[in-house]
């Protein structure tokens, strides 16, 4: 029987990001999807299960033991769980003695891909896309965050399909409040996604004393692929020089959410990966400050009640497409 968190029949069969994969090792730790505590290992094979975070025998929280093999130990009475739930071993009984039927944790469906660790609490209904640039290590995939946000996931993937705040949240960074024009482009609209044509936006050098026309054309795509997952591509138009950015939610609750991403690059790999981290966390600042502020909390998908502009295109696009997929956590 679903908990009443479980209360929207899409997101619960979607896959989330719960973790940045190189960084889940010897402990078993806790996140919470939806309101549901889920607690998320590493076993000794490498490989990664998650389990929800109830010991069924006296209610303890499985992500607070250990992992020992291929099992994860509740703290309290050392039962244990391996991947699939089962448990093993109950330290208080016989060894021949049987291990109750009953006795087992709720497992969810579990995974790695572009860096993070992902879980679905219900039934994945399609797999996560392959994307080259996430997976082939030629272009030095990167994973980024966690970063905690007070506000809806849908408001956070929103602001990601928006052009026209890059030259004033991000003004000096991404863009120039002077160069703020936007230049007409297309949304496609595919079954399982909604993405943008070729958009130029100029970004000039900084203007501490320097020419205001000197400057890179950068041309953006950009793309909602799932309900909570995003991603872009920014290409120099002379160099080629692409950088890839992929986000993606997962939802705590109606009004706070943690963003991971993954950030990719075809050029400067002489410069540490930590400055290309430390950027995106710059940038993510900028934009969850904002995000933060934003009212109503939920995205609200009746198009009357906020005024949508020719720049929204994409927006309007993502908010229409969740009505048709019937999406209803982070939306009002």
């Amino acid at each position: 029987m679903l908990t009443e968190v479980l209360r929207d029949t899409v997101l619960e069969n979607e896959w989330h990001p719960v973790y940045i994969a190189k960084d889940l090792k010897e402990q078993p730790v806790s996140v919470t999807v939806m309101g549901e505590r889920v607690a998320v290992f590493r076993a000794a094979s490498g490989s990664v299960h998650a389990l929800r975070d109830l010991c069924v025998h006296r209610g303890a929280m499985l992500s607070k033991g250990r992992v020992e093999g291929e099992t994860l130990v509740c703290p309290y009475h050392g039962w244990k769980y391996d991947g699939s739930g089962a448990c093993v071993c109950i330290p208080a009984q016989a060894k021949t003695d049987r291990i109750p039927v009953r006795a087992k944790a709720t497992k969810y469906h579990c995974m790695e891909k572009y860096g993070l660790v992902w879980v679905c609490i219900g039934e994945p209904t399609s797999e996560l896309p392959f994307l080259d640039e996430f997976e082939n290590n030629e272009f030095r995939p990167l994973a980024c965050g966690p970063y905690t946000v007070h506000a809806a996931g849908t408001r956070v993937i929103e602001n990601f399909t928006d052009f026209a705040h890059l030259m004033f949240v991000h003004g000096g960074l991404l863009g120039h409040p002077d160069y703020a024009e936007l230049p007409d482009f297309k949304v496609f609209k595919e079954k399982d996604r909604v993405y943008t044509s070729d958009v130029p936006i100029f970004q000039p050098v900084a203007h501490s004393g320097s020419d205001a026309e000197e400057g890179t054309t950068y041309v953006y795509v950009k793309e909602v692929f799932r309900p909570l997952a995003a991603r872009l591509s920014k290409r120099d138009a002379s160099t080629e020089q692409t950088l890839w950015i992929l986000l993606t939610v997962l939802p705590v609750a109606e009004k706070e959410c943690t963003v991971y991403m993954a950030v990719s690059r075809n050029y400067g790999f002489d410069v540490p990966d930590e400055q290309f981290i430390a950027f995106q966390d710059t940038v993510f600042e900028q934009d969850a400050w904002i995000i933060e502020t934003q009212k109503p909390e939920l995205l609200p998908l009746d198009l009357q009640l906020e005024l949508n502009h020719k720049a929204d295109t994409l927006s309007v696009a993502y908010r229409r497409w969740l009505i048709e997929l019937g999406v209803t956590f982070g939306t009002t």
